[in-house]
């Protein structure tokens, strides 16, 4: 679920306007899906996506229930916009294929305080308003789907440098595949002296901050690509579950916060004898002068550093509630540039951790459709791949990271808002 930010303004003022705006702030083309828009007065506010349920599979009611109470999360909203994206055009006026699941939105939204105030359907070439019954508009089988593409919200968005590109399940294995095998042969070679030692002893306290450190000289100096031994010590550091939740959480706040968050939860285990170093950028220990510390040992804060940790990696859940602190939005859409050179070198299993890292920040965003096509593709890397089967699950019941629901922290990826006219 995506929230608008209060700068440039793009005027919306008719029905292929706002159908154009759907696809570019998804970035898609939305295929079999439901999308629904908030309102508050004229201002078009949170956009969610959520797959058409299967015709007979899904209790109307309850799907209707679910979409309505997570859109109303944003309490500024006392409307909805509703467009559903079908199969085939809607060429019968007395048969609306989704009739039932539409009369299930409208009393769902209308119990939250947001009553539908208008919606389309669009099919294969044809879209029209679900309930304008006057041919002079809304002629039969609707208006032709290029319409919207030579809608005037469609060429603002391409004027303004944003077109909208394949679904996510499709671009992301294409955006993931190796770019330069001979890199990820070296790649291959030089992990396996890292892979064994940081799996044993990567949650030693010295040793995690000398790995943070080799992160944060990496996303310090991109878009420099670290070199092969590097990204081989970076992806193999992942290998340990609690390093790469440390990882996560560094990307997303500091690396002195998740060595004191994993501090304070007790996973930190003694050091091995011999520290595992990145070796050869520039001559001796790439992380020099990058070591992480934890600058305040003290109870206290070592339970509020803790916390944290939890809350970020649960997308800015603390205590069944939401998390207004935002995460650093500039540091993980570096991080995603970062990730994506990695995926990029490597494949196999060693992969999967960076995948679904790339998953959980597309998540965090409020972009299920995006995390779920990395967690898909970490999987693929790694069947049974734990944490990207477990986000996915999270995915398929609906539940949306709190800093998406929440427009104090919501990622700022768009820089504008929609208004109708």
């Amino acid at each position: 679920m995506r929230k608008q930010q209060k700068q440039e303004k793009i005027r919306v003022s008719n029905g292929e306007d706002l159908l154009a705006f759907i696809p570019q702030i998804l970035g898609y083309w939305p295929d079999k899906a439901l999308v629904c828009i908030g309102m508050a007065g004229k201002a078009l506010r949170a956009t969610m996506r959520l797959d058409l349920p299967p015709a007979g599979g899904v209790d109307a009611k309850q799907f209707a229930a679910i979409a309505a109470g997570q859109l109303a999360s944003d309490e500024q909203s006392d409307g909805v916009l509703i467009a559903i994206f079908g199969d085939n055009d809607w060429t019968d006026p007395a048969i609306f294929p989704h009739q039932d699941l539409y009369s299930c939105l409208r009393t769902a939204f209308a119990a939250e305080g947001m009553p539908v105030r208008d919606a389309w359907y669009v099919g294969e070439n044809h879209w029209r308003s679900v309930e304008c019954t006057n041919p002079s508009c809304c002629p039969w089988p609707g208006q032709g789907n290029e319409k919207i593409v030579g809608s005037f919200v469609n060429a603002e968005f391409i004027y303004r440098g944003r077109r909208v590109e394949g679904n996510p399940n499709e671009r992301v294995p294409a955006m993931t595949a190796v770019t330069d095998q001979d890199f990820a042969l070296k790649i291959s070679r030089s992990i396996l002296p890292f892979l064994g030692p940081l799996a044993e002893s990567g949650l030693g306290k010295t040793q995690l901050g000398v790995t943070l450190g080799a992160w944060e000289r990496s996303l310090t100096h991109w878009p420099e690509r670290p070199d092969a031994a590097m990204s081989a010590y970076l992806l193999a550091s992942l290998g340990n579950a609690g390093v790469r939740d440390a990882v996560m959480v560094s990307l997303a706040m500091t690396p002195e916060l998740s060595l004191a968050g994993l501090l304070g939860v007790g996973y930190l285990t003694p050091d091995a004898p011999t520290l595992v170093v990145p070796v050869n950028w520039c001559g001796g220990n790439q992380a020099d002068g990058y070591d992480i510390t934890v600058l305040d040992e003290s109870d206290h804060a070592g339970g509020g550093a803790a916390a944290t940790f939890g809350a970020v990696l649960l997308g800015g859940n603390v205590d069944g509630g939401r998390c207004d602190d935002a995460p650093n939005w500039t540091r993980l859409d570096r991080a995603e540039e970062l990730l994506l050179f990695l995926a990029q070198s490597s494949q196999g299993p060693a992969n999967a951790p960076a995948l679904c890292i790339l998953g959980w920040i597309q998540w965090c965003r409020g972009r299920g459709t995006w995390a779920g096509a990395y967690f898909q593709q970490a999987q693929n890397s790694f069947p049974g791949y734990k944490l990207a089967h477990l986000l996915e699950q999270l995915l398929e019941c609906g539940y949306i990271a709190p800093w998406a629901k929440n427009e104090k922290s919501a990622w700022p990826g768009y820089s504008f808002m929609e208004e109708t006219s």
